[in-house]
């Protein structure tokens, strides 16, 4: 059995295992191993320029729809003068808070790593 035959065993015993998970914290622990195992599963699949392309499209799609959630904070205040400063910094917690739960960091990481392997490529 192949390293990556192994990974998506592991992801789909995975996958039932969250099914059944009621505990808040086992349900955490499997969603970090499931991130760890397609991240595993992205560096040992062999991928052609082509798809590298693919997700690299369809990743620059997903970070657009984010950038649409997020607060337009300078668009909402609007004059600054008028004493919208409370507002600002709540609009700033509020595009942080949407940034964590969209996996941002996570986001702007791979398509770094997929620009890097197609400049690699050539």
């Amino acid at each position: 059995m192949s390293r990556l035959d192994r990974i998506l065993a592991e992801l789909a015993s995975i996958r039932d295992q969250l099914e059944d998970a009621v505990d808040g914290n086992a349900r955490v622990d499997l969603l970090e191993r499931r991130e760890e195992l397609r991240n595993e599963a992205r560096q040992a699949a062999p991928a052609t320029r082509a798809e590298l392309e693919g997700e690299l499209d369809r990743l620059h799609k997903a970070w657009d729809r984010l950038q649409k959630q997020r607060i337009d904070v300078v668009k909402q205040a609007g004059d600054l003068a008028a004493g919208n400063f409370g507002f600002t910094a709540d609009a700033m917690r509020l595009n942080q808070q949407i940034d964590v739960a969209a996996g941002r960091e996570e986001l702007e990481g791979r398509i770094r790593e997929l620009k890097a392997k197609l400049a690699a490529m050539g």
